[in-house]
């Protein structure tokens, strides 16, 4: 049987309503039925194992991208940061939006709106009558860079002036965060910089690294392994968006050596040459480490789920700190044995099966924190 495990402190989470003092995990195992203690993930038989899995999801981001042409679900906003930067926002926006829960996404490196996973995940949450923006980088998503800062794998800048913003504008929305894969690390970096400050509800992380410089390490170390596949891909995706915003990167005053950036044999290398610089870290380890979410999850004061497949061929499984979601009752860690990084594709025909625990975890949450967060979402 592939059941699903929980990870999580013994200690009661403070904040849950109703008056009675309650694990995390006790509320997902009664509330989130694809994560209780009967609950299993089978992957598809024709999707098997961590590389399939995988594969299969990245390739739906042409099918979605191919719909959003024509049928699009999201309206694009041009957000203007404190520092003269630009991020793309896609909103979709439910009825009552003004009332109802908004999600805000961060995906994958140089992710978008058209990644399977994020539409997946929308799809059920816009059932639920739940609005959606997905917070691009800069400099990605079709949007161009308008200083000469680009994003790098643990900047929580933006998201943090994106998720103010929000609320800001939109008081009475319960504020949840979905994110994925890199964009995982970075709202678990922001919701743990915040502490009891942060503005979300609560939180989802699926597939996160956790130690950005081993995640890349093991890629750039898979010469001959299908594994290699995925840092050539991230690699490409780093270099497109350089090449994107060649410009106005090279206007800072750094010292580029743009012949060199464009020669990257790995993404280390691409670090080192590139995003260090332009961030002022004094190498590319120092900026991973630096930059890294697992020091920060001690810090977390909210809800906060996260996701992890055994079989990650990315985030492996020996990165995953298991004694912080001991120790951090506002933590709980959801495994299961397949998956891949973000597959999760089940089920005798092929079919997505992340939406589901996604969507009954913030459920869950906006039932179980309590009136000041639930604004008029009930």
């Amino acid at each position: 049987m592939k059941k699903v495990t929980l990870v999580h402190a013994e200690g009661v989470c403070p904040g849950l309503g109703g008056g009675s003092k309650k694990r995390l995990a006790d509320v997902v195992r009664e509330q989130c039925p694809s994560l209780a203690d009967s609950a299993t993930f089978r992957q598809s038989p024709f999707v098997p194992g961590g590389h399939a899995q995988t594969v299969y999801a990245f390739l739906g981001y042409y099918v979605y991208y191919a719909l959003s042409l024509l049928s699009p679900r999201f309206t694009r906003e041009v957000f203007r940061l404190s520092d003269g930067g630009t991020v793309a926002l896609d909103w979709a926006l439910c009825q009552n939006h003004a009332e109802r829960p908004i999600v805000a996404v961060v995906s994958g490196v140089t992710g978008t709106s058209c990644d399977f996973y994020v539409r997946k995940c929308y799809e059920e949450l816009a059932r639920l009558e739940y609005s959606v923006v997905v917070v691009h980088s800069r400099g990605c998503a079709g949007s161009r860079l308008t200083t000469p800062l680009p994003f790098h794998c643990g900047l929580t800048t933006d998201y943090r002036e994106v998720v103010a913003d929000i609320r800001r504008r939109l008081p009475q929305c319960p504020l949840l965060g979905l994110s994925f894969s890199l964009g995982a690390n970075i709202m678990t970096k922001y919701v743990g910089e915040e502490g009891d400050q942060c503005l979300l509800t609560a939180a989802i992380s699926v597939g996160n690294p956790y130690d950005m410089y081993r995640v890349i390490q093991h890629l750039d170390a898979q010469w001959l392994s299908c594994t290699r596949v995925y840092d050539i891909a991230i690699l490409n995706f780093l270099k497109t968006a350089f090449k994107n915003n060649k410009d106005a990167i090279l206007c800072a005053p750094v010292g580029y050596n743009a012949k060199r950036i464009a020669r990257a044999s790995s993404i280390m290398e691409f670090t080192e040459e590139m995003t260090r610089k332009a961030f002022g870290y004094s190498s590319a380890k120092h900026l991973l480490d630096d930059t890294s979410c697992q020091a920060h999850l001690r810090n977390i004061r909210i809800p906060m789920l996260f996701l992890n497949s055994l079989d990650d061929p990315i985030c492996i499984q020996p990165l995953i700190p298991f004694e912080e979601f001991r120790r951090n009752p506002f933590l709980v860690l959801a495994l299961t044995d397949d998956g891949g990084h973000i597959g999760y594709i089940g089920g005798v025909l092929p079919k997505s099966w992340i939406e589901h625990p996604v969507a009954q975890f913030f459920q869950a949450m906006l039932a179980s924190t309590g009136p000041s967060s639930r604004g008029s979402a009930t």
